[in-house]
């Protein structure tokens, strides 16, 4: 019986893991570490083709790095992910209809007053950063969340 208890509670604890996609808040960090190294082939390596068709990647790392400093360090800069449940109703339907279920939002301060939401999905070989967009802390606050 106590074996049993162990199985199921470790099965749990895999399961809710596995909603939390910790994958998906490393790739955004490790593309900060990337623009910290200066090595540009890694940071668009992060990056789909799509959107560094839209976004140049040295005007790109140049961004992610003035972030970076901004906050004094990756590991100051609050990179969490945002479940659908803390999302406006607006925010998931809009996101639902451009990437259609396989999208994840992963929020970054990048100043006092400054938010960048970054939107990783899954692609058929690896997750990518597919969009990215600065926002003020109020907007974020006001339109994003719930």
């Amino acid at each position: 019986m106590k074996r049993l208890n162990t199985i199921v509670i470790l099965t749990s604890i895999l399961c809710l893991s596995g909603c939390m996609h910790p994958a998906v808040v490393s790739i955004v960090q490790d593309a900060y570490g990337a623009v910290l190294v200066e090595n540009d082939a890694l940071v668009e390596s992060y990056f789909s083709e799509d959107y560094l068709d839209e976004h140049p990647i040295s005007k790109l790392s140049d961004e992610m790095g003035e972030d970076v400093r901004n906050r004094k360090g990756i590991e100051l800069m609050n990179i969490k992910e945002l479940k659908e449940r803390q999302l406006a109703p607006e925010i998931v339907k809009m996101l639902n209809e451009k990437y259609g279920e396989e999208w994840n939002l992963i929020a970054v301060q990048t100043s006092e007053d400054t938010i960048m939401i970054w939107v990783v999905s899954r692609g058929k070989q690896k997750y990518s950063i597919v969009d990215g967009e600065h926002m003020d802390t109020d907007i974020y606050f006001k339109d994003i969340l719930k």
